[in-house]
């Protein structure tokens, strides 16, 4: 999974192909194909694999109880576990769907119970419809995986997490107890 990762990363949906990503992970092209079936088989693993990881990395940043306790939180909570080359390598995967029906057909489902686990997450701390929530949660995420990009294209990449400070302000703004219900009572008004 490393190897695929590193090779998406490095060159690309188009350019990370199964011989690469093989030579990369010191196993043959027909051990790989034997174990995954088909190149997009092994990329929603790589797509499900990654999110596990991150799983991990948001439970290590949210175990002292003091980070996550509030909506306008997240932006660089979600910035911290998605800017790093594998959240990068996961999107090029997902913009890859666009054109790839085989993978599309594998991936969806994987970020569809990605998503929702988001959800829970949040239901979890903040309560609030389900609406309001999905909404915040696409926000968030999907405002993230924007910069992530956006990180890779300017000449200041640090520059980008300015960016992230605006979301952040914004949501706290929206906000200011830090729940949920605040942005539901706004969405609503």
């Amino acid at each position: 999974m490393e190897a695929a990762v590193g090779a998406v990363y490095r060159l690309g949906y188009g350019g990370a192909t199964t011989a690469i990503i093989a030579d990369e992970a010191g196993v043959s092209r027909g051990a790989l194909t034997h174990h995954f079936g088909s190149r997009a088989e092994l990329m929603a693993t790589v797509v499900q694999w990654v999110y596990h990881k991150e799983l991990e990395f948001y439970r290590e940043l949210l175990a002292d109880g003091k980070r996550g306790t509030r909506v306008s939180d997240w932006p660089d909570i979600v910035w911290e576990v998605l800017s790093k080359p594998s959240g990068l390598a996961v999107l090029e995967i997902l913009q890859a769907t666009r054109s790839d029906a085989e993978l599309s057909e594998r991936v969806k489902p994987v970020q569809i119970a990605i998503e929702q686990t988001g959800i829970e997450t949040m239901r979890a701390r903040f309560g609030g419809d389900d609406e309001t929530r999905r909404a915040t949660v696409r926000l968030v995420i999907w405002a993230i995986r924007g910069l992530t990009i956006e990180q890779m294209l300017v000449s200041d990449p640090a520059g980008v997490k300015a960016s992230v400070d605006v979301l952040r302000l914004l949501l706290e703004r929206a906000a200011p107890s830090g729940s949920i219900d605040d942005l539901q009572t706004a969405q609503h008004a």
